[in-house]
Parts: structure tokens; sequence; C-alpha cells
């Protein structure tokens, strides 16, 4: 014999179906509102960086001197006073031509050491973000070798060697709270070997907690095999413009438009933030066919180098997937009878300072 049913309020009983079918009706919703959110947050928002979320501005303060007792402090606070919010400090390294196996710094040794923290200690005086730019340079070049050129007798030597400097570079960066730090620059003919790279990386990371980028030189950005092991790529623009000593405004335009394109393609498809981690132009007549080359004549040209400066933020300045540059850059005096890079004390100064203007608020 079966129990009997037990014997339930039937006004209870609906209540409760009521209410449980409320219930799940509000969760459903909930649950399909959230999925419709994240579904609709772009791809690199859901990831733990925030490379998106700040347009970099940032001026390259070179270590050119050879005096090191020399005082950077108050190129850092020009710099600061530009309206940059960023400082990307260069530091020189070297070897003695494009087959030699061992890297030394500068001839000074503690006394350059000691300068550089010194820029550091500064720049974060005055509250700006830093990064850090190592450089190989050759002591003794045959011909028009350069950096991007190396192919050491002994890979694995100079890797140790290399290994060794950046190291030391990445444990002051870390002393003194630096943003960001380059692991290589432009070094066309090594970035081919990825997992000495990789290993480079992850020893730095080791050592550091900012972001990571390698700078790449404008003709081989292409060719790397490491950007998954990176935060930024970085990219030293010295494209070539024009075919012209004296470009019109808009045949510069034309042509960095054309350049962005392509690298905003790159970007893409690699998911990787790209910055510019040198982009300048000397006061040169030409500049703009060649910017790479600064022995290309000495004949003063102040508009050209003016008006390089004023095509590149026409054409990149408001672009929302534009992640930053850092100019090239900042020391000597400058003025209407320098040739070189500085924009300091020149018509291009003013640009530059204008955009910083602009951006910074």
């Amino acid at each position: 014999m079966l129990n009997p049913i037990p014997y339930k309020n039937p006004v209870g009983c609906i209540f409760v179906i009521r209410f449980n079918q409320i219930r799940f009706m509000l969760r459903t919703f909930l649950l399909l509102l959230t999925t419709i959110f994240i579904t609709n947050i772009p791809a690199h928002s859901q990831e733990s960086n925030d490379n998106d979320k700040e347009l970099i501005n940032g001026v390259t303060l070179c270590m050119h001197s050879f005096d090191y007792s020399f005082d950077y402090g108050n190129l850092v606070t020009e710099i600061s006073d530009l309206g940059a919010k960023w400082i990307q400090v260069n530091i020189k390294f070297y070897q003695e031509n494009i087959y030699s196996s061992r890297i030394v710094s500068d001839r000074g040794y503690d006394a350059y050491w000691n300068q550089f923290e010194e820029i550091l200690i500064k720049a974060k005086e005055e509250d700006m973000k830093v990064t850090i730019l190592p450089i190989i340079l050759l002591s003794n070049p045959s011909g028009s070798n350069w950096r991007g050129l190396i192919d050491p007798y002994d890979l694995d030597k100079w890797f140790s060697y290399y290994e060794e400097m950046i190291l030391r570079v990445a444990t002051l960066a870390e002393k003194h709270d630096v943003d960001m730090l380059t692991v290589g620059s432009e070094l066309v003919n090594l970035q081919q070997y990825t997992a000495k790279w990789n290993h480079v990386i992850a020893q730095v990371r080791e050592n550091f907690s900012g972001k990571l980028n390698y700078a790449a030189n404008w003709d081989a950005y292409e060719t790397i095999g490491f950007l998954d092991k990176l935060d930024y790529l970085g990219i030293s623009g010295y494209f070539d413009l024009t075919s012209s000593t004296n470009p019109s405004n808009w045949s510069l335009r034309y042509s960095w438009s054309g350049i962005k394109s392509q690298i905003f393609e790159f970007q893409e498809e690699n998911n990787i933030p790209i910055i510019f981690t040198e982009l300048g132009y000397t006061s040169q007549d030409g500049t703009n066919m060649h910017p790479w080359n600064y022995y290309a004549t000495d004949v003063v040209d102040l508009e050209e180098q003016k008006d390089c400066y004023q095509a590149f933020i026409d054409v990149w300045g408001d672009d929302e997937d534009f992640h930053g540059v850092f100019f090239y850059d900042w020391y000597s005096d400058g003025g209407p009878e320098d040739t070189g890079y500085t924009f300091r004390n020149k018509p291009a100064e003013q640009i530059v300072r204008s955009w910083f203007e602009q951006i910074n608020h």
C-alpha cells in the first residue's frame, strides 16, 4: 500500500513555484547581460596589461658626453618642461667591430654607471616615466659597418657578454623604479637567433618588473621571432619619405600615411602595440630623404626639420591605434646653426611642445 501524499497548502505551492520561476528568469537574464558585455569588450582590454590606456609622449636623452662628470640634470628638467611625460635614456656600450665577441661598457666604468644612475634619479624627481635603451657602438668600425651588421665570431660568447650587460642595466632599472626597458636595439643580423633572445628576455624579467620592448630598425621590424615575449615592439622610425630636398607638406604626410597603414596592419596581425623608440630628423637640407643619414650635408635647413615633425604629428598624433613615440633627441645647444638631430632651440621644438600640450590636456 502506497503512502498517502502529504497534504500541502495549494496557495503556498503556487507561491513557491512562481518564486522559483522568477528567480530562474532573473538569473538567466543577468547571465545573458554579462555575456553580451564581455563579448563586446575589445580583446586587448580583457588582458592583464594596460598598454592601450596610455599614449607615450617622450623625448630621448643620449649620454653623448665623454666627460663623466657632466651633469645631465638641466637637460632632464628641460625635457620635463617641454611637456614630455616620458624620458628615454640611451646608454652606450662598445665592441671593436662587427666580428667582435666581447662587449664592454664605455671607458670610465664606475663614473659612467654613476652618471647613468644620476639621470634616472633626476628623471624620477621630475615625476617622469622612464625607459632605458642600451645601444651597441663600434669603437673601430670598417667602412659603413654599424651594429645592425654585427656577426660575432663566437655567437655564444657575444650573447654571454650581452646578457651580463643587459642584466646590470635591468638591475639598476628595478632599483630606480624604471617603467620600461629595451632589451635590444637595431641588432638586425642577430634578430634571427630567437632562442637566444628568448633566454635573454627571460633573464631580464627575473630582474626587472617593468615593461619590455625591442627596438627594431625601420626596415627590419617584420623579422622578429620573439614578439610574443615583449610588451611593445619599438621601431626606429627613420623611414625615407620623399626624393626631394624641398618636399611639400602634402608629400610628407602622404608618405607617412602609407607607412602608418603598413605598421598598423602588422600591429593588428601580431597583436602587439607598436611605439617609435626613435623618431627624429637632422636640421640638414634633404633630411626627409634619408633621415638615418646624419652626415648627408652641412647645409642647414631648419624648416625641413620642422616640417617633418609636423607631418608626423599630423598623420599619427590623433590616431587611437597609435601607442607613442620618443623624439630623438635632446642634447647640445642646438640653435640655428646646428645640423644635428636635436630639436633644442630650433623651430621644431615648438611643434613638439605644442603637441605635448595638446595631448596632456
